[in-house]
């Protein structure tokens, strides 16, 4: 046992094959999950009514087989009527009705719709992959016809398929004190991140209902986190002037794609609410997300309601360990090749500076720790990193603090002066 002590004590590659050798089990399922995650694929829509129904509405999936049809998932939507399903590759038809006895079978009289005439809807990897997407997206279906329901396609919709869960999350209200949002489940989403989408899904969380009196600020959490990380900040924020959102998404998969959704997520609530200002907060490596949602929206979509983003403890110059993780690790989780300092994502998002109209402000830590593998750092991130001199070129500016990775979070000092800086952003 000494012997190994010694090894570890002189050696990082001995301590990181050690922990490679106990978390064996972690790996398997890592490698179990990124396989199934590769093959799966969303198709994602939206309900709308031409007259407002009183009864739930149920979305059926059904794919296409050499004997026609077969019904192989549904769901009830929530009260934001959007709706997602994962899939393998395959053809597919969606309808959906108004259930108004809650039997979940399509009955006549009841007002249904399907996308298209119905059309197929065709999941091929290949194509998708070309495109670079995972997802068939504007799969909307108006509900207006009450009967003919679509030939062939099963009107009993719990006969032979599973109950799903929609995946995607568009202002959905939930307290903090949720349990979707314990830290399991943060764990969750770095390990298992195609399970965490089946299980808690990837969206923009609400507090209360949207209010157009009030500025939205979008928090969004690093590696491993959840919403719960802001409620100490979430605290003090004026409730009467703002209306926190939560990004809540899988941490594990790589940040290019974290950041399309996020800018999906935040243009469709824009559609729907036409919000003209919007403040930003990440932490970590939600910082990076942040800063790649901003440049997609603003530089490339031509979007203008980003005002304020502020970043804390975020390792704008990479994270040295997961480069090492990449290098020995049997399984790689994807966003360990992104935050890699010599990544291409971190190449790509410095290629073009924060638009003008943003006021960009990098907070940091220095309360670190005595550390084998890294320099002067703040416990998790090195210093060097956190103040990166790409991310200082685009601040109006910058802050340090004597906190850790995690205490920057819930610090007086700190949420006080993320909150001058958020009143200040938009004056």
């Amino acid at each position: 046992m000494g012997r190994i002590k010694i090894m570890v004590r002189h050696s990082y590659l001995s301590c990181l094959l050690l922990a490679i050798l106990i978390s064996g089990c972690t790996f398997h399922h890592l490698e179990k999950e990124l396989t199934e995650y590769e093959a799966s694929f969303g198709l994602i829509g939206k309900i709308e009514e031409t007259v407002p129904g009183t009864g739930p509405v149920v979305v059926a999936l059904y794919q296409k087989v050499d004997a026609g049809t077969t019904v192989i998932q549904y769901l009830i939507v929530d009260s934001t009527r959007h709706y997602s399903f994962i899939v393998g590759e395959g053809v597919y038809y969606i309808a959906a009705f108004e259930d108004t006895n809650n039997n979940l079978i399509y009955d006549e009289g009841e007002t249904y719709g399907q996308f298209g005439k119905p059309d197929e809807v065709t999941v091929d990897a290949q194509a998708m992959a070309s495109a670079g997407t995972k997802s068939r997206n504007a799969l909307d279906i108006t509900l207006k016809q009450k009967s003919g329901y679509p030939a062939g396609m099963r009107r009993n919709v719990v006969e032979g398929s599973l109950a799903a869960r929609s995946f995607k999350k568009v202002g959905v209200v939930a307290a903090l004190d949720d349990e979707i949002f314990d830290q399991e489940n943060g764990a969750l989403g770095y390990w298992k991140p195609l399970s965490f989408l089946k299980e808690i899904g990837i969206g923009i969380f609400f507090l209360e209902p949207y209010d157009p009196d009030k500025i939205p600020v979008l928090f969004v959490h690093g590696a491993s986190g959840t919403p719960v990380g802001w409620k100490p900040m979430v605290a003090k924020l004026d409730g009467q002037r703002y209306q926190p959102w939560f990004y809540y998404y899988p941490s594990g998969l790589e940040l290019d794609s974290i950041a399309k959704a996020l800018n999906i997520l935040v243009k469709e609530l824009h559609t729907e609410h036409r919000f003209n200002r919007l403040h930003v907060v990440a932490h970590s490596m939600g910082g990076l997300v942040s800063r790649a949602f901003i440049i997609k929206n603003m530089a490339e979509d031509q979007q203008s309601y980003i005002e304020t983003f502020v970043s804390l403890s975020t390792p704008w110059g990479g994270v040295s360990t997961a480069a090492l993780g990449v290098k020995y690790a049997p399984i790689v989780v994807p966003n360990w090749h992104d935050v890699s300092p010599d990544s291409e994502f971190l190449q790509h998002m410095y290629e073009d500076l924060l638009p003008d109209e943003v006021k960009f402000y990098l907070l940091f830590g220095v309360h670190g720790e005595c550390s084998m593998v890294m320099a002067n750092n703040d416990g998790t991130v090195e210093i060097a990193s956190e103040i990166d001199y790409r991310a200082q070129a685009d601040a109006t500016g910058f802050y340090g603090f004597n906190e850790n990775h995690t205490s920057i979070l819930t610090s007086d000092r700190v949420i006080d002066r993320v909150l001058e800086l958020i009143d200040a952003g938009g004056q």
